[in-house]
């Protein structure tokens, strides 16, 4: 079997026959791309309502026996708007007609999950019929567990139903089957998942994820005007950024595809002349010392002193174990030889946080302890950072020419990111002194 591509085309990419045509001729400029996963039509303009949020509607509606004409009218609107101004002779519309009846006469029948992947699915049936390309459905294709781990007979499966490399297959994202045979949708990542699932099933030489950018950006575009795009980012650094907060793919849209080294193209559907990003395997050498910034807010820090805290075996455990206790995880635990520092989500701490210092004074016993609320995490990534002398200073100088306080210091020793706490006050301006030092 050679090597084919596989194509993911988000909302927007389909939102309207405009946007159908453009993939059209995406596909057609490359024999390789066989393989399309195509979301639900996304938003056309700010004001319109989402279709998913249009199913879910009529969901609700059907289920509480009310008349779903309201919701039902748009999303029968937009799927025969775009059938007929492509001119295809697609059954849609019969498609359409028998799901409005099992909503009207039998709604119990009809569960949430299968009702919204009807947008994914209507989509890729018109999609089919346009590209003169086989419709293959993600159910009950896609087999996966309790917690959305595809079963290894699926990636089998995959192979054998999309086999012919002389062939377009058109297959619907955002969904698939249980191991009970239930049609669920995917808790998050929706598409972008789909396509990673087949890209791994068909080994794929590489998987272009088609949305309305043109890749991935060094830093937020609402902080750092004219953000540079990142051209290629490893696996690991794209995990680092996306943990603190920048809004790239979810990882288990990547993890299929680092399982076999096959490398995600981000790419932009209204200009597809742009190389857009590449997500990969580590580079051997990294042309620029950092690869991008990202950041989040609303933490709080609980700081312990306790003299000769050193000496006292499991203190650090103990401590963790009682934030076990009450349901909350932890960002990063810097410490001293006599201090302990635990950063946490302050929204999940607000709700236990007497609790939890009453429960480390019982039973740590500790000299003081305070919590410090309103904290930014920042993390600049990039395997340039390794092995090379300066990067440190150069960025606390920078943060220091800006008068901006560091509260948290953290990096590991693969030295691929830097993590610093600071004052959400300062959130946006140590962003742009970052950026500025490294890129500007």
């Amino acid at each position: 079997m050679s090597k084919r591509v596989v194509c993911k085309f988000g909302g927007s990419s389909v939102a309207d026959t405009e946007q159908f045509k453009k993939i059209k001729n995406i596909i057609n400029s490359d024999s390789k791309r066989k393989i399309i996963v195509v979301s639900a039509p996304g938003k056309r303009n700010s004001k319109e309502t989402k279709l998913t949020d249009l199913f879910y509607s009529t969901y609700d509606l059907a289920t509480k026996g009310v008349d779903i004409s309201g919701p039902w009218s748009l999303i029968c609107e937009r799927y025969l708007e775009i059938t007929k101004e492509l001119g295809l002779k697609t059954e849609i519309n019969g498609d359409l007609l028998k799901l409005e009846k099992q909503l009207r006469e039998t709604p119990d029948e009809v569960t949430s999950d299968y009702l919204v992947s009807r947008g994914e699915f209507l989509c890729a049936r018109i999609m089919a019929e346009y590209l003169e390309a086989e419709f293959v459905d993600s159910y009950p294709l896609i087999k996966f567990d309790s917690r959305y781990r595809v079963l290894d007979q699926s990636y089998q499966d995959i192979r054998e139903s999309l086999s012919d490399d002389s062939k377009i297959y058109v297959v619907p994202g955002f969904y698939g089957s249980d191991t009970k045979g239930n049609l669920k949708t995917f808790t998050r990542g929706g598409s972008d998942i789909t396509g990673a699932i087949l890209a791994k099933a068909c080994d794929a030489e590489v998987y272009e994820n088609w949305t309305d950018v043109s890749g991935l950006l060094m830093a937020d575009p609402r902080i750092v005007d004219n953000a540079r795009p990142m051209a290629y980012v490893s696996y690991r650094e794209i995990r680092e950024l996306s943990y603190s907060g920048a809004s790239v793919l979810h990882d288990e849209a990547i993890a299929p595809c680092r399982d076999k080294d096959i490398k995600i193209n981000i790419r932009n559907t209204n200009f597809p002349e742009d190389s857009g990003t590449m997500i990969g395997p580590e580079p051997e050498g990294a042309k620029q010392v950092i690869t991008g910034i990202a950041g989040r807010t609303a933490f709080s820090m609980i700081h312990i002193e306790k003299s000769m805290m050193n000496k006292e075996r499991g203190f650090g455990r103990k401590v963790l174990g009682i934030l076990e206790n009450h349901n909350l995880s932890y960002e990063h635990s810097p410490t001293g030889i006599d201090s302990m520092s635990i950063v946490l989500d302050s929204k999940s701490f607000a709700d236990v946080e007497d609790d939890v210092l009453e429960d480390i004074r019982l039973e740590m016993n500790p000299d003081s302890i305070k919590v410090i609320d309103n904290l930014a995490l920042i993390a600049t990534v990039g395997h340039g950072m390794a092995h090379k002398v300066g990067v440190a200073a150069k960025l606390f100088g920078a943060l220091a020419e800006e008068k901006i306080n560091v509260r948290v210091i953290d990096q590991g020793s693969s030295e691929l990111n830097i993590i610093i706490g600071i004052d959400e006050n300062d959130y946006e301006k140590s962003i742009k002194a970052i950026y500025k030092a490294f890129v500007d």
